[in-house]
């Protein structure tokens, strides 16, 4: 109707109207048709521009992944397809899909040729009143190319080995669905222009984590006992020599030849021709949270500080080897006038594994003697529990930190018991580029053992960065490379409290008597976390506080966390944990990663959609143009 109206205007001759509107019609339509169809036209061409992009990084992976030819257009077109907006019609735009090599200039400055997915739109789109001029559609090219392998990656898996693992075949669905995942990373990197684009490590946890036992003489493990944790539990005034000795601050020393030795838990492994089998215990706060290192490798205790680039680096940043002590027989000896009398304590514990009554003499060691408790090291008294000072008091306790009992060479050390109680699982695999290696590992697995998150939290964390304990990472400025950690447990932290004098089991913390996990629990230790103002009135929750506390370290440094709470049951405080821990890392004062799900509450048979669901974001390529 308009345009006839229109016509019939333009044959009116009456007057000069015609001829001055003849003069200025086409101006005036031009402008009104060119500012509606630019608007539409913007409109149209930014949808069919988001639509392209998440079609080409789909597209992306699915090559990455060996989809080609007319499978992977029709893929392509499918998702651009299903990413437009109402208004849009897809019969409108035409999608074709290409693979290209592009000529870039590197991170270092360096001219390098990268392959490429390139999607190409071209949009029909037809205007509104401008075709009465002589416009009636135009035809915009568009285009959206993703790089591929333009970053490198390096991930941690991060497995809870615990003996609850072993239920319901969780321990198997675990390792068959974490080599999934390294395969499917390691075919999406097989376009990459970087050399070694791929690497990842294995940390299985369990109450404890093993470092290697190749690793005794590591310049960061405490082979000279200078941490201020490394002689709990050991009283080096009951140590049998007759060389001189002396404890001068960091540590206890003997003159053997007229040299100064240090003495650590290692000479006590070596006294009872035990190997040390790899596990090491809890650092205290705040290295317990942070990825600190310090080394032996200088001149004195003192000078690990000032050798160091973090001033937080002393001497309780070394890495203490595990070392259960022998926990005292039951029976006891004491003087009833000129007569030894035994007798059974209350307290029964479980980690027994050497003898009590002898010890070898200072002049011939190959000799020994019979002790008694009362008259050798303390006064005897009656034990039992103390109502008014609530504390539990045991004339067998004190037994537990006398040293000749290692020096002497028969020990009762069975597979369960001995001074590597608790280390159930298999040495750590740093960062590695072999990827049958590391399936190999997984493979390797077993269940056995308590849960403590945090102690894998914090090595899967030392296994990504450059500095010592492991070196392989790269390093955290650099911004074509992204850390990620995957944690994956099935349970709540444990440290299991005992109705003895230690007050609970020996584990990563020691005893509980120690109060070392009581340490970097304030409000202010625990700010960013859930626990801020929480009553952290259990061994479990001061656990969850520091694991919190380390993951909230870890993503600072740069590593995107994912968790997976695996078959735990709703209500379980490692829900609250895991969903606390995970997250993007940071780099340059910005998240890595700006969307996505990072926490995943799976059953035993969600647990592959979950590993798939990570694999696709850490495959994540970058749109070049």
């Amino acid at each position: 109707m308009f345009s006839s109206v229109l016509k019939r205007f333009f044959r009116n001759e009456a007057g000069n109207y015609a001829i001055t509107f003849a003069l200025t019609v086409f101006p005036i339509l031009g402008a009104i048709s060119m500012a509606v169809d630019y608007s539409n036209l913007a409109r149209q061409r930014t949808a069919v521009q988001n639509g392209l992009d998440a079609a080409a990084l789909a597209a992306a992976k699915e090559y990455s992944n060996g989809m080609t030819g007319s499978a992977l257009t029709a893929y392509a077109t499918e998702f651009f397809e299903s990413n437009l907006p109402p208004y849009m019609d897809p019969d409108k735009v035409t999608v074709a899909v290409s693979i290209k090599d592009e000529n870039i200039i590197d991170s270092n400055g360096q001219p390098a040729t990268v392959k490429t997915v390139k999607l190409d739109a071209d949009l029909r789109y037809d205007s509104f009143i401008a075709g009465i001029v002589g416009h009636d559609r135009f035809d915009i090219g568009i285009a959206s190319q993703v790089a591929l392998g333009n970053i490198t990656v390096e991930i941690a898996l991060v497995v809870d080995n615990s003996g609850s693992m072993s239920s319901k075949n969780k321990i198997s669905t675990a390792r068959t669905t974490a080599k999934q995942l390294v395969d499917t990373i390691f075919a999406a990197a097989s376009n990459s222009n970087k050399p070694n684009p791929v690497s990842f490590s294995l940390v299985p946890f369990a109450s404890m984590v093993n470092v290697g036992p190749e690793n005794a003489n590591a310049s960061w493990m405490d082979t000279r006992g200078w941490s201020p944790i490394h002689h709990e539990n050991l009283n080096w005034k009951t140590y049998v020599t007759s060389n001189p000795t002396q404890f001068n601050g960091a540590g206890f020393q003997e003159r053997i030849s007229n040299v100064w030795q240090w003495k650590s838990r290692f000479d006590l492994y070596d006294k009872m021709n035990i190997d040390w089998t790899g596990c090491v215990e809890m650092r205290p706060w705040p290295h317990n949270t942070l990825d600190t290192v310090a080394n032996t490798g200088v001149a004195s205790p003192e000078e690990i500080a000032v050798n160091q680039n973090s001033s937080a680096a002393d001497r309780g940043a070394l890495f203490v080897p595990l070392f259960a002590p022998d926990e005292p027989d039951r029976t006891y000896a004491y003087k009833w006038g000129s007569s030894t009398r035994h007798s059974n304590d209350w307290y029964s514990y479980g980690n027994d594994y050497a003898y009590d009554w002898t010890r070898p003499k200072a002049s011939n060691p190959s000799q020994s003697e019979q002790v008694y408790y009362d008259t050798n090291y303390t006064s005897y008294n009656n034990g039992g529990f103390n109502y008014s000072s609530g504390v539990i008091q045991s004339h067998q306790n004190g037994r537990q930190d006398w040293l000749w009992r290692y020096q002497y060479a028969n020990n009762n050390s069975g597979s369960s018991r001995g001074p590597n109680y608790g280390c159930t699982i298999k040495p750590l695999t740093p960062l590695t580029t072999n990827q049958s290696g590391i399936k190999s590992a997984i493979d390797q697995m077993t269940a056995n053992g308590m849960t403590n998150i945090q102690q894998g939290v914090s090595w899967g964390w030392r296994t990504l960065t450059p500095k010592e304990p492991f070196t392989g990472g790269r390093e955290a400025s650099d911004e074509t490379n992204r850390k990620y950690m995957i944690v994956l447990t099935d349970g709540e932290n444990t440290y299991t409290s005992s109705y003895t004098p230690n007050q609970t089991y020996f584990g990563p913390w020691g005893y509980g008597k120690h109060d070392r996990i009581e340490e970097g629990l304030t409000n202010a230790d625990l700010a960013g976390t859930p626990y801020v103002g929480v009553n952290l009135n259990t061994y479990e929750k001061k656990m969850n506080g520091h694991t919190a506390q380390t993951c909230n370290n870890a993503k600072a440094d740069g590593i995107t966390v994912f968790t997976i709470a695996f078959d735990i049951s709703d209500g379980s405080s490692a829900k609250q944990l895991l969903e606390a821990c995970a997250g993007s890392g940071i780099l340059n004062g910005k998240p890595i990663m700006t969307s996505g799900q990072f926490y995943y509450d799976v059953s035993a048979n969600d647990l592959q959609t979950a590993m798939a669901a990570i694999a696709s974001q850490i495959s994540t390529m970058r749109i070049m143009k």
